[in-house]
């Protein structure tokens, strides 16, 4: 694929990731494996998703060197790096903070699935612990559960945020919309069971 063609999907999935309301200020960072190549596109750090532009994306090798691109790779790029090397099968990974889901993983609980469609096409959402931004406990907490579960789509960040991954950029972006309406969807169940419960007042 044309790296060019590349950058521009990833701004494009970055603006939509913002415009959702997936995540906040400069939070979150997305990345795509470069086809044919061991390099990968990644967001810059500190530059608001709704903001990405081509520009913003660095080339970096899967040690993290930046090979073409002004600014410092996304601190995330741990576990970026890692969840690629662990599953070929994946070339794009998208980081955010939704808030339903951010208010799942803050229970350190996997995600429920109310719905078929979540059943069939997420399967399980593991919440991995909790551990500091941009650090290499958080980056080994997220590759060992991608490591221990082959085949999910995305884990829960205790405390963080959601990171989901697919074979494209497109593919990533809507694991993380169906990962985030599935949250508010249980939660949605969660308040009809509860109140349910509650005596009723003629």
């Amino acid at each position: 694929m044309n790296i060019e063609l590349l950058k521009k999907e990833l701004e494009y999935i970055s603006h939509k990731v913002y415009q959702k309301g997936f995540t906040q200020a400069t939070g979150g960072n997305i990345s795509v494996r470069i086809p044919g190549t061991d390099q990968v596109l990644i967001k810059k750090s500190g530059v608001s998703l709704g903001e990405v532009s081509r520009e913003d994306a660095l080339i970096v090798n899967m040690d993290g060197k930046v090979l073409e691109g002004q600014g410092k790779p996304s601190k995330e790029i741990g576990f970026h790096l890692g969840i690629y090397q662990t599953r070929p099968d994946v070339h794009a990974v998208v980081h955010c903070h939704p808030n339903y889901a951010v208010g799942y993983a803050c229970l350190g609980q996997e995600l429920p699935l109310p719905t078929v469609t979540a059943r069939k096409l997420l399967g399980k959402v593991p919440c991995v612990e909790v551990a500091p931004s941009g650090s290499p406990e958080l980056a080994r907490f997220v590759v060992e559960a991608f490591e221990t579960y082959p085949d999910i789509k995305a884990v829960l960040m205790k405390d963080h945020g959601i990171c989901a991954v697919g074979p494209t950029l497109e593919a990533a972006y809507n694991v993380t919309d169906l990962l985030e309406a599935t949250a508010k969807q249980a939660f949605i169940v969660s308040q009809l069971k509860a109140a349910q419960k509650l005596p009723v007042h003629q």
